[in-house]
């Protein structure tokens, strides 16, 4: 059963006064499943479902509307915060579709997502242009692309386009005073969740053509909702103007690791290995830590940074033999008793002030960190860092947005337990292999594996 928060205790502490019930209230019981599915990153939960695990609950019994801390829309119940969230998103959209200022772009790894908005960009050199994407690195690949396309554009975060409050959830571009734009154009979209979706949409003029770019196929936000492929499902059937799905690939040098991701996202996973992808059961930590041999020859923080992107070990859990903790600490011990200069690091919380952000990549010596700039290498004392983690081994959902040459995608060696199971979907092992641009291994349990691509995430959602 799933542990709440002291929130959602206050809230449904609240919702009791509110509605003047008992604890053994259907309706009580019905907020406590709601709240549930939230943390399992369900927006919203079905009547149908609520009667099947509450025999004698009756919506009809109760008032709901948008000033209530439940909300009713006829077929699914909300917290009042995710169906005002949702409404918002539906409004804005719909309104920009109608005035023909809304286009989704969406597309697997190498099929000219960017390509695309460039050749929509070209003729348009002349109007206001912003570009922003979830994280900083997902922002500087965006910025690097169109500047191989020409471009001189700068991409940012999206918590940066829209102006971060300090000590606020909210920021200072909103609908009461909007982003200075005529073209606004969002990368990697599948990494936002619905209150950042809400609160960006909120912040577009109504005279702006908004781009919306990501793999829909992709992991959903670690927050509740799937809100990219909820819009991509809602507008697929538009025309090519509002919604453009890529399935042409242009990648030659990948051909194994595009093959295999089809097969996951078919859910028929018949072999984990082929030309481009090779898969034991067992983790080889001498096949990790000698795949970041450019990173441990580096002379100098500039090979070092530049080593980042030629190898990564994502794992599917930071817990177990098999998770990030026990990779990383490992890695780094042994890294230090052979003396290597540099060992990379990921920033695991924003800050504004230092321009560093959740998702940075870097490397660190003993007294220093080097990040990667725009023409210029970054430096920090790491005294002076935000919260970081070792980054020889890092999360799955740590990866989006990022690409590099070779991977090692690891999961548990053994069976999971039910409490597990949730998170390893076809999406995980999809979004992790697509990170690598010509060869992969992978290791893990093969029957984890391949029950995980038998799964596909599902969260409930009212946009549709």
């Amino acid at each position: 059963m799933t542990i709440l928060s002291n929130n959602d205790k206050f809230l449904l502490s609240y919702i009791k006064k509110r509605y003047n019930i008992s604890e053994t209230s259907p309706l009580y019981k019905a907020a406590y499943f709601l709240l549930q599915r939230l943390w399992q990153n369900s927006i919203c939960i079905s009547v149908n479902d609520l009667k099947q695990l509450i025999p004698d609950f009756n919506i009809k019994e109760y008032s709901f509307n948008n000033d209530t801390p439940l909300v009713f829309d006829g077929e699914y119940l909300y917290i009042q915060r995710y169906f005002v969230y949702q409404t918002k998103i539906i409004n804005k959209i719909d309104k920009l579709v109608k005035n023909g200022l809304f286009q989704i772009i969406t597309g697997g790894p190498g099929t000219g997502k960017t390509t695309s908005l460039s050749e929509i960009l070209k003729n348009k050199t002349k109007e206001k242009i912003l570009l922003a994407a979830p994280t900083g690195k997902a922002a500087f690949r965006m910025t690097e692309s169109l500047a191989g396309k020409g471009f001189n554009l700068k991409a940012q975060t999206i918590h940066r386009l829209l102006g971060s409050k300090y000590l606020s959830v909210n920021f200072k571009h909103n609908n009461d005073n909007p982003l200075d734009a005529d073209i606004i154009a969002i990368d990697e979209c599948s990494m936002i969740d619905i209150p950042m979706m809400a609160k960006l949409l909120d912040a577009i003029p109504d005279s702006c053509h908004l781009f919306l770019l990501g793999d829909k196929n992709q992991l959903s936000p670690v927050e509740a909702g799937t809100v990219f492929a909820d819009i991509c499902r809602k507008y697929k059937n538009y025309d090519k103007n509002v919604y453009n799905e890529l399935t042409k690939i242009y990648r030659t040098d990948c051909k194994g690791i595009i093959e295999l991701s089809a097969e996951i996202l078919s859910g028929k996973v018949s072999n984990l290995s082929n030309e481009d992808v090779k898969f034991k059961n067992l983790i080889s930590l001498d096949d990790l830590y000698s795949g970041y041999g450019s990173l441990l020859s580096a002379d100098n923080k500039e090979e070092a940074l530049k080593s980042l992107q030629e190898f990564q070990v994502l794992c599917a859990i930071k817990g177990g033999r098999n998770g990030t903790r026990h990779i990383n600490k490992t890695l780094l011990a042994r890294a230090k008793s052979n003396g290597v200069k540099f060992t990379p690091i990921i920033i695991t919380e924003n800050n504004y002030m230092l321009n560093l952000y959740n998702g940075d990549a870097g490397v660190r010596d003993d007294k220093t960190a080097y990040f990667s700039g725009e023409n210029e290498t970054r430096e920090y004392p790491i005294s002076g860092l935000p919260a970081f983690d070792d980054a020889f081994a890092i999360t799955i959902h740590k990866s989006q947005g990022s690409e590099y040459n070779k991977l090692a995608v690891v999961y548990p060696d053994t069976d999971i337990n039910d409490d597990e199971q949730t998170i390893f979907t076809r999406e995980l092992l999809y979004t992790a292999i697509t990170r690598a641009k010509k060869e992969c291994q992978i290791f893990g349990s093969e029957e984890v594996l391949l029950k995980s691509c038998e799964k596909q995430t599902r969260r409930a959602s009212g946009i549709k």
